[in-house]
């Protein structure tokens, strides 16, 4: 790890070679921890941070402009203390794209599901995708900036991810309810 100008950094790496970096600015009460690296392109990449007393998962690595995936979190000092000094950052892979997907839009997400929930919840959404697999439903909900999320209590359960152009929060779903990603 190298240190300078109150900010410290350690090599990120991802399939095993270094191809970013993860610095750590003192805020404070809180530690900011940000990293990145040029997008692989083939899935969504969660970053872990990793020291003699373990590893933490940071979050899942978001698109940024120019080609690049990145993070940015306020860590609380203690939670660092426990790893021991920060040997290094990993990119995983966590989710892979499926190539050629076939999504079919919707304009009414909502009829998807029987749960009163969901239905009430997606009523007035008037674009979203879906596509089936198996017994799985993948619905695709445009994030729209400016705009209230329809699904904020399980926003937590979806992956960001491009669909028809769009950058769009996807959600797993068996019947009605909502799977881990």
């Amino acid at each position: 790890m190298r240190r300078g100008c109150g900010m410290e950094s350690c090599g990120l790496f991802c399939r095993g070679e270094r191809r970013g970096q993860v610095t750590f600015v003192p805020r404070g009460g809180y530690v900011e921890v940000r990293c990145g690296l040029p997008d692989p392109g083939d899935g969504l990449y969660r970053a872990f941070l990793l020291g003699p007393g373990g590893e933490r998962l940071l979050g899942v690595l978001e698109p940024e402009g120019g080609g690049a995936i990145a993070l940015c979190r306020r860590v609380n000092p203690r939670e660092l203390a426990s790893l021991g000094r920060p040997l290094r950052g990993e990119a995983r892979r966590s989710f892979t794209f499926a190539a050629g997907a076939d999504w079919q839009l919707t304009a009414e997400p909502g009829a998807l599901f029987t749960d009163p929930f969901l239905r009430s919840r997606l009523g007035d959404i008037l674009r979203a995708w879906y596509r089936r697999t198996g017994e799985r439903l993948l619905l695709a909900l445009p994030l729209e900036e400016g705009k209230p999320f329809p699904l904020a209590a399980l926003f937590c359960l979806a992956r960001v991810e491009r669909v028809e152009g769009r950058s769009c929060a996807v959600f797993t779903f068996c019947g009605d309810e909502p799977q881990p990603p």
